[in-house]
């Protein structure tokens, strides 16, 4: 913990109220103890042990609040460690999404549970970036995110694994239940009110599913989801498609 983290811009919010008490009761046990000097000069020596301690007293309880400050939470709402989350869109990032994919793969071999993967891409990426500039990278992203993370459930792991790319952990899923969770995020990206410069900018995400077979190596199960998504981009995009099926007609009910 950083001792000094009631100077930063965050703990300054929680600085100031101590502040005003532990300065508040330095100043009155000063004064306190000045007027009975005042009044019993002979026991002076005892009242400025008075305001000595009074001090002291102020002193100990600010610097105990300041070693108890914690830093706000990451925004993983399943309270992933800070390491793993992503700075940009409060997501897990590649290392943190990562690890709970092996996490669940290694669930699902040794107990037998389905378990698919989501691979989602921003339609136009490239477009987007050299119409708007690389300024438009962080609204974008923090909008996707945020619309992603209303529609997934509570077992879900939502990261940022590259770029414009996000993955989806889907325990105790199969293809067919995948599908349609991707659809709705699809949905839910496409729905986005964003503007950008002053522009209204409309956003479209294609998705990529992929089931895990036993036995499958992290790197396998990865590119099936990745391969899926690319079908669906190059099929027009703003789409879902499973992982060796036919790639589904443009924003078509699953």
């Amino acid at each position: 913990m950083n001792p000094f983290f009631f100077l930063t811009k965050q703990g300054g919010l929680r600085r100031k109220p101590f502040a005003v008490v532990t300065g508040a009761l330095a100043l009155v046990t000063g004064v306190v103890a000045i007027a009975l000097s005042l009044v019993w000069p002979i026991w002076w020596p005892m009242f400025a042990l008075l305001q000595a301690v009074g001090l002291a007293v102020a002193v100990y309880t600010l610097a105990s609040r300041i070693m108890n400050v914690k830093r706000p939470a990451a925004a993983d709402p399943l309270g992933a460690p800070t390491g793993l989350v992503d700075d940009l869109t409060r997501t897990l990032n590649r290392r943190g999404i990562v690890s709970s994919l092996i996490e669940a793969m290694a669930q699902s071999q040794r107990y037998g549970t389905p378990l698919s993967l989501i691979s989602l891409g921003i339609d136009g990426a490239q477009t987007l970036m050299e119409h708007l500039g690389p300024e438009a990278e962080s609204p974008i992203l923090e909008a996707v995110s945020a619309a992603l993370g209303e529609v997934l459930r509570l077992p879900d792991r939502l990261g940022r694994y590259q770029g414009w790319e996000f993955l989806v952990v889907l325990p105790q899923t199969r293809t067919p239940q995948a599908l349609l969770v991707a659809e709705r995020l699809r949905v839910a990206v496409s729905g986005i009110a964003l503007t950008v410069k002053g522009e209204k900018v409309a956003v479209t995400m294609s998705a990529g599913i992929a089931e895990f077979g036993r036995g499958q190596d992290l790197e396998r199960f990865l590119a099936n989801a990745h391969e899926a998504l690319y079908e669906a981009q190059r099929a027009g995009g703003n789409q879902a498609h499973a992982f060796a099926s036919p790639p589904r007609a443009k924003g078509g009910a699953l």
